[in-house]
């Protein structure tokens, strides 16, 4: 395709990329594509044209557009059947030095929509080029099948906190507190806390309004510690602990804490 045909469809807004790959993804932004791309493949880029700045709008300092050519060798996610060449465009950041990586033979993770044409697609975030790794492609593609058979984690968004419970037990070092996430779907989710005599302090996660020993522990690294370590707040609001005294507001926040601790950063290299 020429690339002024190919500049009317970028102006059309179908293809226009917003900043661009500057950094390695972590964890959390590798997650955040899987579960926003309906299209996840893996190709060999075979030509990067870079284009004019009279061909970039909006281009960021310090980047550099090009339209890249692709030859897939593996999909991992697609609703159907994906050509075997495709077509995108993608902003790359440049050194200190203006020199952007080398892109013609690097093999990449593409995380992509569908384009106004059939050979033609965009990246679902302007990072969404990330390059290939075994170990990138099989955390993936981990993440991709725990989407399919737990839906209700691969959609929750967390909103805030409710209220938060301590209830100290009938030995010295025995408690359970238990605290309520609150999502935009409304959906029951608590932490749930227990602390034994002898044992290390272990957290879980709980749906629904009862707590049985069914809850699940968060696997690092998932989708639900994700969902955790990115969306929940960095401290528990006050409000959460309106309604307990002072010993056990402060055991709750301590367990609260224990459990940030536990799951650690959210490791995004770009914002949401």
């Amino acid at each position: 395709m020429r690339l002024w045909a190919f500049f009317a469809i970028l102006l059309s807004g179908t293809l226009l990329p917003l900043g661009g790959v500057s950094a390695s993804p972590g964890r959390a932004d590798l997650v955040a594509l899987t579960t926003e791309a309906r299209i996840i493949v893996r190709a060999e880029i075979t030509k990067a044209a870079r284009l004019s700045e009279k061909l970039s709008p909006g281009l960021a300092p310090g980047f550099r557009r090009f339209l890249i050519t692709a030859e897939i060798s593996n999909v991992l996610i697609a609703p159907g059947s994906v050509p075997k060449e495709i077509e995108y465009l993608v902003d790359i950041g440049a050194d200190p030095r203006g020199r952007t990586p080398k892109l013609k033979g690097l093999p990449v993770l593409l995380f992509l929509a569908p384009g106004s044409r059939e050979a033609q697609f965009q990246l679902v975030r302007p990072w969404a080029q990330v390059d290939w790794t075994a170990e990138r492609d099989a955390y993936v593609r981990a993440v991709a099948a725990e989407a399919v058979t737990a839906p209700d984690v691969r959609d929750m968004r967390i909103s805030g906190l409710g209220q938060a419970f301590h209830v100290p037990g009938s030995l010295p070092g025995e408690s359970e507190s238990q605290i309520f996430i609150q999502t935009k779907a409304g959906n029951p989710v608590s932490l749930v806390v227990l602390s034994r005599p002898g044992q290390p302090r272990a957290f879980s996660v709980a749906t629904g309004d009862i707590i049985d020993d069914a809850a699940a522990g968060v696997k690092d690294g998932s989708l639900l510690w994700y969902r955790l370590a990115c969306g929940l707040p960095r401290s528990l609001p006050a409000s959460s602990t309106s309604t307990l005294d002072l010993a056990d507001a402060a055991a709750a926040k301590a367990d609260y804490r224990f459990v940030l601790d536990l799951l650690g950063p959210c490791d995004r290299a770009y914002s949401e």
